[in-house]
């Protein structure tokens, strides 16, 4: 009779660990409120940390073709659009961005373009962004009111 009791123990506690084991837990996936990207953004500052070398070199000679970078602002619209525009400027230009199943910001030059760049949002709230790109830097936004 004990083994018979014990042997039901055993195939309980076996069946007790499939069923905990089997359970998917929920994911902590980074609920995002996406509308909170709507509106007028300002660059602040960016970082970057380059992996090589060549990246450096890159990133300088960008920073000298376009020293009103940080001037800029980012004016994302509902519809998918991104106006970039010098403040005191009336020249503009257009991009568009999504969502990705990830939660990636992808910014696209056209609405047909099949390639996008990838961001990763770290922070998104009423009045900050910082959006992280695959080479590690990073762009960090305040809202404009």
């Amino acid at each position: 009779m004990k083994k018979i009791f014990i042997g039901l123990l055993v195939i309980a506690a076996g069946a007790g660990a499939y069923y905990f084991l089997q359970i998917k837990k929920p994911s902590h996936e980074n609920n995002l409120q996406k509308e909170l990207l709507v509106g007028k953004w300002k660059m602040d500052t960016f970082t970057i940390h380059p992996h090589d070398s060549t990246t450096g070199i890159a990133i300088a000679l960008l920073s000298m073709v376009d020293s009103n970078l940080k001037a800029y602002h980012y004016n994302f619209l509902a519809d998918g659009h991104v106006l970039q525009t010098i403040h005191d400027t009336v020249t503009t230009d257009t991009s568009y961005y999504e969502w990705s199943k990830k939660n990636e910001l992808l910014i696209k030059e056209g609405t047909k373009d099949t390639t996008a760049e990838a961001f990763t949002i770290s922070t998104l709230n009423n009045d900050s962004l910082v959006i992280l790109s695959k080479d590690s830097s990073s762009f960090v936004f305040t809202k404009l009111k």
